[in-house]
């Protein structure tokens, strides 16, 4: 496919809640979008990066910034050094650095480029991936943080909520003070659901005995049957969450997600015996190509591995829902994040699979999944930047 071009899109779209968790809160979602522009048709590609930024992540004003000074070149000039065809979208990632930014270029450029390498086959990204039979449909759960004023009846509320759509996991998020009774008086009501809590890395190892943000105090999770404790330290420290795991035994199940900030990252982790479960982000890791390695690394290694997400627009959660099947069909797993866009956005101009009955179905159009729709980005106030593909 020859490059004619390619188009940067953002918009900015309120959270249907703020979701609050340990490290800050979020209440919109910057959305930016990567059209690639080809003789055969086009691509689409969605960056994860969140207007705030995480413990680890870069924002969308950086990752924006960074594709401008050096992203859409970097795309051109490797195309221009092939007479002017794209790069394949399985080399795309190598086109740039580990940085985070640099990652979360690489991730958004793979999607585009993936999307049109799809579109112009006939085929969705859940065919190229070989997801088969059984494994087409995917369980869903639903992500919930810290409630305004750390109200326990309005979580309570919000979980009954998904659990009538048939959500089959919740993922809370705790933080010191708000934590063993929240999943107490959860598990009171729910005996059956699966809970994973998520502490953003807000506990340490070595606060003093009395310290609301002792880690030590994770132990009493234990009776209330959690799946695991997602990133309870700093995401830095592999060696602190080895030997935590080791003081919360079996009981409670460590989970890492910032810490799994690299390819690389989730090698040294599996080495230092530091996690059980791992939370793999292809925004974080570098793309689709870079998720799917990591997770055959965790699978030797007996690590169970679930999708997660950034709280993404129907096309990039499709890319999750696809591989997340994908990965399933490979090694049994967790329920990943896959709920509908719509739970959380005000508006979604991609629009996604429907759920029903706690399940979604991975698309079977060509492509990764649907683009925005242009009236709804208009309406949005979507600000665009055209970068031709010229060639000497």
């Amino acid at each position: 496919m020859k490059l004619g071009g390619l188009e940067l899109i953002r918009v900015e779209i309120p959270f249907r809640a703020a979701i609050a968790t340990a490290a800050g809160v979020h209440r919109r979602r910057s959305l930016l979008f990567v059209r690639i522009e080809t003789d055969e048709g086009e691509g689409w590609g969605e960056c994860a990066a969140m207007s705030e930024g995480t413990l680890v992540d870069p924002t969308t004003d950086q990752v924006e910034r960074a594709i401008i000074e050096r992203g859409v070149n970097r795309i051109i000039e490797s195309s221009a050094a092939r007479s002017g065809h794209l790069p394949d979208g399985i080399e795309v990632a190598q086109l740039f650095s580990s940085s985070p930014v640099d990652r979360f270029i690489a991730s958004v450029m793979e999607m585009a480029v993936i999307d049109a390498e799809l579109r112009s086959r006939g085929e969705s990204l859940g065919a190229s991936l070989g997801v088969g039979p059984g494994y087409r449909s995917v369980p869903v759960g639903a992500a919930f943080g810290i409630p305004p004023d750390a109200d326990l009846d309005h979580l309570r509320r919000a979980v009954r909520a998904a659990v009538a759509r048939g959500s089959m996991r919740v993922r809370i998020k705790i933080a010191p003070g708000w934590d063993v009774h929240v999943v107490a008086a959860l598990r009171s009501e729910h005996p059956d659901l699966s809970i994973q809590v998520d502490a953003n890395g807000s506990f340490r190892l070595d606060a003093p005995i009395d310290d609301p943000a002792r880690a030590d105090r994770l132990a009493e999770l234990v009776d209330f049957g959690v799946v695991c404790v997602e990133q309870p330290l700093a995401p830095g420290d592999l060696v602190a969450h080895h030997l935590l795991r080791a003081r919360l035994g079996p009981g409670v199940p460590i989970c890492l997600d910032e810490s799994l900030s690299s390819p690389q990252r989730v090698r040294h982790a599996i080495r230092d015996r530091s996690l059980d479960i791992a939370c793999l982000k292809p925004g974080r890791l570098g793309g689709m190509v870079a998720t799917r390695q990591a997770h055959a690394e965790c699978t030797a290694a007996g690590v169970m591995a679930f999708v997660g997400g950034f709280f993404e627009a129907g096309l990039g959660r499709c890319a999750n829902l696809a591989l997340a099947a994908h990965l399933a069909q490979v090694a049994t797993g967790l329920v990943g994040d896959v709920s509908d866009p719509c739970d959380y956005l005000e508006v979604d101009p991609c629009g996604y699979p429907p759920v029903q009955q706690g399940w979604v179905e991975v698309s079977g159009e060509p492509g990764v999944g649907q683009p925005p729709d242009q009236g709804v980005l208009d309406n949005l106030g979507a600000q665009r930047r055209w970068f031709p593909a010229t060639y000497t």
